[in-house]
């Protein structure tokens, strides 16, 4: 792990020229459910308190869900010891900036950080998250979890036959329904719209 200062410019010098709403805009041209796939972003000092408040395992799997530009898995590849960041994001558009930003991070950033991260794993998937298997994941976030409950309610079934014991769940706006996810209470932070409530769980 990082010292965070150093990890937030390293953040910053791969994201500071990135519009990822604008990226999300033309990633949905196309896509049949616009409303259904929301974007938002975790500022890194926010991220920073979430991870610290959750004390994820060391050598750990971290998943975020709806990665987006995959800032939050850049910055838990940054800021926590993970033996592998990872997101999966189901529009073309923003998975391939996360890709892009993946590729610029490995030429230009972890040559002069490798002493710190070791061989950790940074990856990035386009797939249906329904279709992913959870059962090596450690660490799961879900910012703006889907808006259909069915789905949601579908996101939940699978976590809890996927996912080991003493894996940990945060998520925003939305809380999880299903009591058998022990709650570990909630927190209000800053986001990119605002300020909004992560809930955090664990299996």
């Amino acid at each position: 792990m990082l010292d965070p200062t150093i990890a937030y410019t390293y953040f910053n010098y791969l994201y500071n020229s990135i519009d990822g709403y604008s990226v999300s805009h033309q990633a949905r041209i196309g896509f049949n459910d616009k409303n259904e796939v929301l974007y938002g972003e975790v500022p890194p000092e926010t991220w920073l308190k979430i991870m610290t408040r959750v004390d994820p395992k060391m050598d750990g799997v971290f998943l975020d869900i709806g990665s987006g530009t995959g800032r939050v898995v850049v910055l838990s590849h940054l800021l926590g010891d993970f033996k592998k960041s990872l997101g999966v994001e189901l529009l073309q558009g923003l998975y391939q900036k996360s890709c892009e930003v993946k590729e610029q991070f490995e030429r230009e950033v972890q040559p002069r950080i490798s002493n710190h991260i070791g061989n950790r794993e940074l990856s990035f998937l386009c797939q249906d998250i329904m279709q992913f298997d959870l059962t090596e994941v450690d660490f799961i976030f879900m910012n703006h979890p889907f808006k259909d409950r069915d789905l949601f309610v579908a996101m939940e079934n699978k976590m809890l036959s996927e996912l080991k014991s003493g894996t940990k769940i945060v998520t925003t706006i939305r809380a999880l329904d299903n009591s058998a996810f022990k709650n570990l209470g909630s927190e209000k932070y800053e986001f990119s719209w605002g300020e909004s409530t992560a809930y955090f769980y664990e299996v």
